[in-house]
């Protein structure tokens, strides 16, 4: 790789080791890009690198997925993952447009462009996770693929990192929204003082400030990067606020897209009393007015600049700053501070910071309603509807988790399927509407009837499966045929019927009676069936 440097310059080595990099023929300082990279893999909670115009990695992330270390010191895999790294960062190259993709071994990544100058752009790639929902099958099916060793992949298994489907298209705007402002700034910046023969090294003063931003903000944003509570994430954002601008009061204000109105979700030195009941409607006042045009106000002197807001006495300062909290165009919040502790008025370095800051506390907040809601909608994709309880496809995931520990530690787990006898002949007379109550209320009873650790699902229409680990056979018959009595003991408790239908169950135990899942699950479905042709109402055990 070739410098463009000057010649004669007593700087140049010690320049270069300090993070000024090359980027095709120009330099980048990439001393600020890596704390703004780690910051910002931190707060999102994926690895992410930057790429230079030709492909070169120019700043690796400091954590990496675990798959992927695992999958690197593979041969094969760590030839494809540099395989797949290099034809992504050359297509976004070529094409100017992010990239999304999915990897050799299922996860996916993204690869988005940042034009630094005409023609000249450089890559950031990120992501590495499985989309949520289908996480397990994705990792055993591409895993599966390099031959990895059983254990391995049961270890690996427990670590994956997801993100919400939503998310893989949304993250890589708001990654290069983000990032874009500073790696043109950092790049104009290295370009001009390098053709200016500058060591661009910082006044000595500079290093040894005590109030380094770079250094605050780089701890700022790691304490609020694990926070994924909702209510913790506020005040931990406003006390953040705070503490980077010395300011002894203020509040973070959340806007409600339905209302159209802003309301105080944390606050410091304000009147409880006042901060739940305050509303305010986008335009109005200083906060709304803030959110309605998205752009960040800072006063030093309240009464000369602005003399229609007269400043009220229980402030202590005439100074204050309003922030927007945006993601891309949209305002989700404000941040509001005022009386900087030293009876100042906030400058402009404040200003910078809070702002900075606020991109993160924005990213973070998005971070925070994802997770609640793919919490929500991951409950939502394993469980049955009408009953609550698991549903066939978080029953197999289940029951291949549950296959691979038993081949780990050599132990056993036995299946149930259950059919509720005569269900449709039951509908038939007496309506889909007291048929959902028959379902719920066996589902109901066999959950009261299991352990904690076992695991109970609508396997479809009315048949129901259960897991039982660490459960050999003859132990899983007792737990069955409890099931059984206490269905038929439940029309007892249920007065507005007259009749109540029955259940049988088959009973199988694995490794004895199958080699696989599908083996598994035809052995206890054969041993039910045998129950129905046996008189209905009990619990047969294959037998081989």
């Amino acid at each position: 790789m070739e410098y463009m440097i000057k010649t004669g310059l007593a700087g140049d080595r010690e320049t270069m080791e300090k993070g000024i990099k090359p980027v095709g023929k120009e330099p980048l300082d990439l001393g600020q890009w890596r704390v703004f990279q780690q910051g910002l893999s931190d707060l999102l909670g994926f690895p992410i690198s930057l790429y230079g115009p030709s492909g070169e990695l120019l700043a690796a992330s400091v954590t990496e997925a675990a798959v992927c270390r695992v999958v690197r010191a593979h041969p094969r895999g760590g030839a494809l993952c540099e395989e797949t790294y290099a034809n992504a960062v050359a297509q976004v190259l070529d094409k100017e447009k992010t990239y999304i993709y999915k990897c050799h071994v299922n996860q996916y990544i993204f690869a988005v462009p940042v034009e630094l100058a005409p023609s000249y752009s450089v890559v950031i790639v990120g992501g590495h996770a499985y989309l949520a929902g289908s996480e397990l099958e994705q990792f055993h099916e591409g895993l599966n693929r390099l031959g990895l060793d059983r254990a391995a992949i049961s270890n690996l298994a427990r670590r994956l990192k997801t993100i919400p489907p939503r998310s893989i298209f949304t993250v890589p705007t708001i990654v290069k929204n983000l990032s874009a402002p500073l790696l043109r700034s950092l790049y104009l910046n290295s370009r001009i003082n390098w053709s200016a023969g500058s060591a661009v090294r910082p006044p000595a003063a500079a290093v040894s400030a005590p109030r380094n931003p770079l250094n605050v903000l780089e701890r700022v944003y790691r304490s609020i990067a694990p926070v994924l509570n909702r209510e913790e994430l506020y005040e931990a954002i406003l006390d953040k606020s705070s503490e980077l601008v010395e300011a002894e009061r203020g509040s973070l204000m959340i806007l409600d897209n339905k209302s159209n109105m802003l309301s105080i979700k944390a606050s410091k030195g304000i009147d409880r009393r006042v901060t739940d009941s305050l509303r305010v409607r986008i335009g109005e006042g200083i906060s709304g007015s803030i959110a309605a045009r998205g752009v960040s106000v800072m006063v030093r002197d309240i009464e000369d600049e602005v003399p229609s807001w007269k400043n009220r006495p229980v402030y202590k300062t005439k100074s204050f700053m309003a922030i927007p909290l945006k993601l891309e165009d949209r305002v989700i919040g404000v941040i509001n501070v005022s009386d900087k502790a030293d009876g100042g008025s906030f400058s402009d370095h404040d200003m910078e910071l809070l702002q900075s800051f606020a991109s993160f506390a924005s990213i973070a907040l998005e971070r925070g309603a994802y997770y609640s809601m793919s919490e929500e909608l991951k409950m939502l994709s394993m469980t049955d509807p009408l009953t609550g309880l698991f549903n066939r496809r978080y029953f197999r995931e289940r029951l291949f988790e549950e296959v691979e520990r038993v081949k780990r530690h050599s132990e056993c787990f036995s299946v149930f399927l259950i059919d509720i006898d005569d269900f449709k002949s039951f509908n038939d007379r007496f309506g889909h509407a007291t048929g959902d109550e028959v379902l719920k209320g066996v589902s109901r009873t066999m959950r009261d009837a299991v352990r904690s650790m076992d695991v109970v699902a609508r396997y479809g229409g009315e048949e129901f499966a259960v897991i039982l680990p660490h459960t050999n056979k003859k132990d899983s018959f007792i737990i069955a045929e409890r099931i059984r009595e206490d269905v038929e003991e439940y029309k007892k408790m249920v007065k507005p019927f007259k009749e109540w239908p029955t259940i049988s169950l088959g009973v199988a135990e694995f490794p004895n009676d199958a080699n696989d899942i599908d083996e598994l699950i035809n052995r206890a479905d054969s041993a039910m069936y045998h129950a129905k042709r046996t008189g209905k109402n009990r619990v047969v055990v294959y037998d081989g």
